[in-house]
């Protein structure tokens, strides 16, 4: 089986060298100076789970010259999800199936109304890891956690097989039939984790044990399931309670959202394909979501970086 690997970052070099270990033809779009240093000396991935370096089947900045896929990994930052799915259309054929670990839900519906929901399948990770620099990521803690499926109702089987063998290289990675209802529990937290984050410029321990500051998070969380609600999503009732308590007894304080490191680091947010989408299916729903409304017009300066 081919895969393609878009957005040869952090999570894509993960997935990039454990597919290429469980077997798979790996081939890798990238440019400049990373593809430079993956076609010439490959990935490595430094890992408490184990260590490997891999080169992949093909590393090219033109999508031509990769040619169809059978699966084409998806992980590009949301704002570049336009550019990005128009670019990889080489790649893609009759048959092949994209998976996106994207975080928030605009890219998946884009890549859905560009090649066809039955072409999608929507995924999420837990994964903590960081480009160190061009060719080598570090995986950060010992988290893998991941799960993906289908978009719309169909066959799965081909999910079970890269699931399966994603598992035997050390992968907490699952197949699911219906995927979307575990997405927006991931959506539920992210979006008012990545606002109050930006906007306290604190850690998860240095804003939860604020009692305001926790009402917030339970309120703008609860905002989030109402909009999933009204696009018909069954979400469980009681998840924002959920989350509350395993950030304040579980969950490590110094987890930071990842807006929060490209806010200080001065580079482009994600906020336009996460917390604007959620903005404008609150309004064509009727659904009001007042605190993520303010948190995206007091981040919005920052959207294309070059400001901390």
């Amino acid at each position: 089986m081919k895969i393609g690997i878009v957005g040869a970052g952090a999570i894509g070099g993960f997935f990039g060298v454990r597919l290429t270990q469980a077997g798979y033809d790996v081939s890798v779009l990238a440019r400049g100076r990373n593809r430079e240093i993956l076609a010439e000396k490959g990935m490595t991935l430094t890992s408490s789970t184990g260590d490997a370096t891999v080169k992949f089947a093909a590393v090219e900045e033109d999508p031509a010259a990769i040619g169809i896929m059978d699966v084409v990994i998806f992980i590009v930052k949301s704002q570049d999800s336009v550019q990005a799915a128009e670019d990889m259309k080489p790649m893609i054929g009759p048959n092949t199936q994209i998976i996106s670990f994207q975080n928030g839900l605009f890219g998946i519906e884009h890549l859905a109304e560009i090649y066809g929901a039955d072409k999608v399948s929507p995924g999420i990770t837990y994964i903590p890891a960081v480009v160190d620099k061009p060719g080598l990521v570090r995986h950060t803690g010992p988290l893998t956690r991941s799960l993906f499926g289908p978009y719309t109702t169909r066959d799965f089987s081909l999910h079970q097989q890269l699931a399966d063998d994603l598992t035997k290289v050390g992968m907490d990675i699952h197949a699911r039939a219906e995927p979307m209802p575990e997405i927006w529990e991931k959506f539920v937290v992210l979006t008012p984790f990545h606002v109050i984050g930006c906007l306290t410029r604190m850690p998860l321990g240095g804003w939860i044990p604020s009692p305001e500051t926790e009402d917030l998070f339970l309120r703008a969380m609860k905002e989030v399931m109402a909009v999933g609600m009204a696009k018909g999503v069954a979400i469980t009732p009681d998840i924002a309670e959920k989350q509350v308590a395993f950030c304040k007894t579980d969950a490590s304080p110094d987890t930071r959202a990842s807006m929060l490191e490209d806010l200080e680091r001065g580079k482009p947010l994600e906020i336009d394909a996460t917390v604007g989408w959620l903005c404008r299916e609150g309004k064509r729903l009727g659904v009001p979501t007042p605190i993520h409304d303010t948190g995206y017009a007091l981040l919005a300066p920052y959207r294309d970086g070059g400001k901390s």
